[in-house]
């Protein structure tokens, strides 16, 4: 018979996990503080040059390193914590702020209203339950014929076609490939690229027709290289990529589009502790559009290679 004040295996392995995300959490938090500062950055990145402290640095942080792709930066996240973007809590968070309109969305919806009007088909990569529809019908008029077609996972999906049929909301539609973004008007990714392993140009390559204009939003880049790591949600963890701000815009354009304009998210922020020189100190937006001939191209500034920088000492007003 076992007391009743014996301690359960379980329970002490329960314990001994919430002491190693207690600290795996403690110190990637003061490699982030130190990497804040010139002279911890200078340590962090010549610590992380050298492989014995390299691994001392990589085994204490655990799943806030990096990774060499998803599946390597989930398994290490699973150990941890299982639950990804498919948690309840996400879904929850997101359909509570399906109204919301942020900072961030400001630029967006001043290239966006003026051609709201005659837009036929949006895609929404990643748009969760149809959040950006939702809060962006409140502020322009889109069209009673358009479709804004989302693609998520299935847990958001069938999450959004609950929220859709309870406002009778027939726009909206799911798709489940990104394949469905073939010759849309307009391609919005908003706070979603980053939780893609394929760079956006190579996703919009396999499509059948580019959409005209595309819109990326609230995600985080690297300044070099890109970096894949874990994003700590404290209930739940996901692997994400800061993708390349300068391979970004070199795919861009081997597709064909001119960026228009580009703006710092002042609100958000992602940190890789041990790469203090390549994190997101704002996350940023973009805004891409098929190039058009030069008469409507001078309408727009770019051909003498003008690009609007939202937030900056040139931005528009």
């Amino acid at each position: 018979m076992i007391p009743e004040h014996a301690e359960h295996p379980g329970d002490s392995r329960s314990l001994l996990l919430r002491w190693r995300l207690f600290q795996i959490r403690a110190f990637a938090a003061f490699l982030v503080w130190m990497g804040n500062r010139a002279i911890g950055r200078d340590l962090i990145v010549r610590l992380r040059s050298r492989r014995w402290s390299r691994s001392l640095l990589e085994f204490a942080l655990a799943y806030r390193r990096t990774f060499t792709s998803f599946t390597e930066a989930q398994a290490s996240a699973a150990n941890y914590i299982a639950a990804g973007h498919e948690h309840p809590d996400d879904i929850r968070y997101h359909i509570s702020i399906s109204e919301t309109i942020r900072e961030s969305d400001y630029p967006l919806l001043l290239y966006l209203a003026p051609i709201a009007g005659r837009l036929r088909r949006v895609f929404d990569l990643g748009g969760h339950a149809g959040n950006l529809f939702y809060a962006y019908s409140n502020r322009i008029c889109f069209s009673p014929d358009l479709i804004w077609t989302i693609y998520d996972l299935p847990a958001k999906k069938a999450a959004g076609k609950d929220l859709a049929a309870q406002r009778a909301e027939n726009r909206i539609r799911f798709a489940s490939s990104i394949l469905e973004a073939s010759a849309s008007d307009v391609l919005i990714a908003s706070g979603s690229i980053h939780y893609f392993d394929q760079p956006l140009d190579e996703m919009l390559a396999s499509l059948d027709g580019l959409p005209a204009h595309v819109f990326v939003n609230r995600s985080p880049w690297s300044p070099g290289n890109p970096l894949i790591t874990v994003q700590d949600n404290r209930s739940y963890l996901v692997p994400c990529k800061l993708h390349s701000r300068a391979q970004l815009i070199a795919g861009m354009a081997r597709l064909g589009y001119f960026l228009v304009a580009e703006w710092p998210v002042h609100e958000l922020k992602l940190c890789v502790p041990l790469y203090p020189d390549l994190s997101a100190r704002t996350y940023s937006g973009f805004y891409f559009k098929q190039k058009m001939a030069g008469a409507d191209r001078r309408t727009l500034g770019q051909d003498s290679g003008t690009v609007a920088t939202i937030g900056s000492e040139n931005s528009l007003s």
